[in-house]
């Protein structure tokens, strides 16, 4: 983020910002061209905490305490988001949904795709190898499949 924007986050003047760069609060880059000046806003904001606290100053009233900390986790998310780290929960949800159901459609045509093979065998282990590479099948078609859309749901 950068000093503009953390000035804003937290409610005060982007000077004010570049006075606590200069106190010690952690920030990279310089802000000249070909270096960007970047606030990770978690970071920053709990530098912000412990210099209150260290300073013996004024203790931010609870209130206060709770929107500094809501912002950083909303700052947080927000980050995570624009990474691509984050997925909407709808998206999570049809996804689970459509495994679900690509797993119970094979599942349940099990039994038929093979009734015609085990209906002559009669060597267990044989008949333990057929269905577990049946089983294998399955739950590789619907690793690709829950795959397929995680990529989707990224994109």
């Amino acid at each position: 983020m950068n000093k503009a924007a953390f000035a804003a986050l937290v409610g005060r003047s982007p000077r004010q910002v570049s006075n606590w760069i200069a106190e010690g609060m952690p920030a990279t880059g310089t802000g000249r061209k070909g270096a960007p000046l970047r606030i990770d806003p978690p970071a920053a904001i709990q530098w912000l905490l412990n210099r209150a606290e260290h300073k013996n100053a004024a203790p931010l009233s609870e209130e206060r305490r709770r929107l500094v900390a809501a912002q950083a986790e909303k700052a947080e998310i927000e980050t995570a988001q624009r990474k691509g780290e984050l997925l909407e929960l709808d998206d999570v949800e049809a996804m689970i949904l459509e495994g679900a159901a690509v797993f119970a459609g094979q599942k349940r045509s099990m039994g038929s795709r093979l009734a015609g093979q085990l209906a002559g065998m009669t060597n267990p282990t044989a008949i333990l190898k057929l269905l577990n590479s049946e089983n294998d099948k399955i739950l590789l078609e619907l690793s690709k499949k829950l795959s397929a859309l995680a990529d989707r749901a990224n994109s």
